[in-house]
């Protein structure tokens, strides 16, 4: 099964239904929704492989998933994220579900597990800090009352403006109560315990922004999502491309790579009517929507009189970013089971004090040790990993960076960029492996490939400006933008994906359904076999 097709090797028609600029999660989605419903998609991703951040890479006989690590909710069948996956793609993922404790939070020497299920979860934290267990019954209520309130925000943005502007107050205001404080604001008024905050920020890493500047709306989104367990899709992560393509090819729509789009279309009447390639070929369609992100639509393809005649230049100027990462795929040839290896994730902080620690590396970061480490192990999540790769086992670790660190070699070339950033990538790389060995010490003289990849990466592969994986950073202010929504203001042109919604495969999901729903005038959800 493909994913895609190239684009210079297909002959397909001008004229379109719908037009989907990247083919990420946030991309894939609404275009397999308006397949669904009949339309004739073409979905337009630059790289040579489909899926974004859920897209597979192989090297010397191994595969690893470029962003996908885990996802929470879509082992009920009934939740949001299972319904939209099932239905665009005609049922044929699975999901294999990781292990009851899905992450462990390592303080210093000290671990805490985070067990499946809500009442599991508030019990071993309670047993953990048994004097902190009415900050642990408060934070649990916060976390459920967060996730009711953010269903009406989120169907805000796929209003019309003029329906919105009029509902803003009476769908948006419980939300913003707790979207306009930052996560620590929150948690220090239930407890003073530090250890407890580091243990309930433990993964803050899955939002990719500091607990002292992101909005506890999204942490509480965040643990939400989570606190039923996780899971993994059996196939890895390349199957939710691959299948999704197949619902939009059978509507007779299709996945182009290599199709970079230079610019979007907007003729002399102010409305959004296609794109052109850089080849200066011209694609048309009614609908465009795009998942490149707002800031990259906005600034590269979008017209700069249009972008700045609509007030999105000014909207987008100065926009805080989320935190980069540098993150190390390894391959080992043995199997998993022979190393002792489990699917639960490993979050490691050097001690309590994460503002202390975050503040030190990003005042030094070529002698600070990095303040957050992230580790997984891929092949131990996917039951069919042994029938596909037998013998052998792959494991991810990723590092929180600075930009700085990178910034020196921003001009250089993918593969390019020069002996001194080679360096920098073998001393991260050293330090990255030094906390694979001290968790599992086992696979000392094991290790047969490391690669790494750094902001410079994610800036060639996502589009990004400043290694920001996840885009716009998840601060108060983000979420009090009222002009961040699924309608732009030129007719015809839809945004989707993680800056609509929020962080992470599951929120640029969500950013999909809300693009989709603004296009087709409707909430999909409600339809959704």
């Amino acid at each position: 099964m493909r994913s895609g097709d190239s684009y210079v090797r297909s002959q397909v028609d001008d004229d379109w239904d719908a037009i989907v600029i990247g083919s990420g999660i946030g991309g894939l989605t609404p275009a397999g929704l308006l397949a669904r419903e009949g339309n004739r998609v073409l979905v337009l991703e630059r790289h040579t492989t489909a899926g974004g951040c859920t897209q597979v890479f192989r090297r010397a006989g191994y595969e690893w998933d470029a962003g996908l690590h885990y996802l929470g909710e879509v082992h009920r069948p009934t939740s949001a994220l299972r319904r939209v996956f099932d239905h665009i793609s005609g049922g044929a993922l699975e999901w294999a579900p990781m292990p009851d404790v899905y992450n462990r939070i390592v303080i210093g020497d000290r671990e805490y597990e985070f067990p499946s299920g809500v009442a599991k979860f508030t019990e071993r934290m309670k047993g953990y800090f048994p004097d902190e267990a009415e900050a642990i019954d408060t934070y649990v209520r916060l976390v459920f009352d967060v996730t009711r309130s953010a269903k009406t925000f989120f169907a805000h943005r796929a209003l019309p403006p003029s329906i919105a502007d009029d509902t803003y107050e009476q769908l948006c205001a419980p939300f913003l109560e707790y979207a306009d404080r930052t996560v620590t604001e929150v948690l220090a008024e239930l407890t003073s315990d530090q250890e407890l905050v580091a243990v309930l920020c433990g993964h803050f890493g899955d939002y990719s922004l500091e607990p002292w500047r992101a909005s506890f709306a999204m942490h509480a989104m965040l643990i939400r999502h989570y606190i039923d367990g996780a899971n993994f899709p059996v196939g890895g992560s390349g199957r939710i491309a691959e299948t999704i393509a197949e619902t939009i090819r059978a509507a007779g729509g299709r996945v182009l790579i290599g199709a970079e789009v230079a610019s979007v279309l907007v003729e002399s009447d102010g409305v959004c009517r296609g794109v052109t390639m850089t080849d200066g070929h011209v694609f048309r369609a009614p609908v465009v929507i795009s998942d490149a992100g707002i800031e990259t639509t906005v600034n590269r393809l979008l017209p700069a009189d249009v972008a700045a005649a609509t007030g999105l230049a000014e909207h987008c100027q100065d926009r805080e970013l989320s935190l980069g990462w540098v993150a190390l795929n390894i391959g080992i040839k043995e199997s998993t089971a022979e190393l002792g290896l489990g699917g639960g994730n490993i979050w490691a902080h050097a001690g309590a004090d994460l503002r202390e620690r975050m503040t030190a590396y990003q005042a030094d970061p070529h002698t600070q040790p990095m303040p957050v480490y992230f580790l997984s192990f891929p092949s131990a999540k996917d039951p069919s990993w042994e029938d596909r790769y037998p013998g052998r086992t792959t494991i991810d670790i990723c590092g929180l960076t600075t930009w700085s660190l990178f910034e020196p070699f921003a001009g250089t070339r993918w593969m390019r960029r020069g002996e001194e950033y080679d360096r920098l990538k073998q001393r991260l790389t050293d330090e990255l492996l030094g906390q694979v060995l001290r968790f599992c010490p086992q696979l000392a003289g094991k290790i047969e490939h490391v690669e790494l990849a750094t902001p410079l990466s994610f800036n060639h592969f996502l589009g990004r400006t400043k290694g920001d994986f996840m885009s716009l950073a998840h601060t108060p202010e983000r979420f009090r933008q009222r002009w961040i929504s699924a309608h732009s203001p030129v007719p015809g042109l839809y945004f989707s994906g993680q800056d609509v919604v929020a962080a992470g495969i599951s929120g640029a999901m969500i950013g999909g359904v809300t693009a989709a729903s603004a296009v087709l005038g409707r909430n999909v959800l409600e339809s959704l076999s």
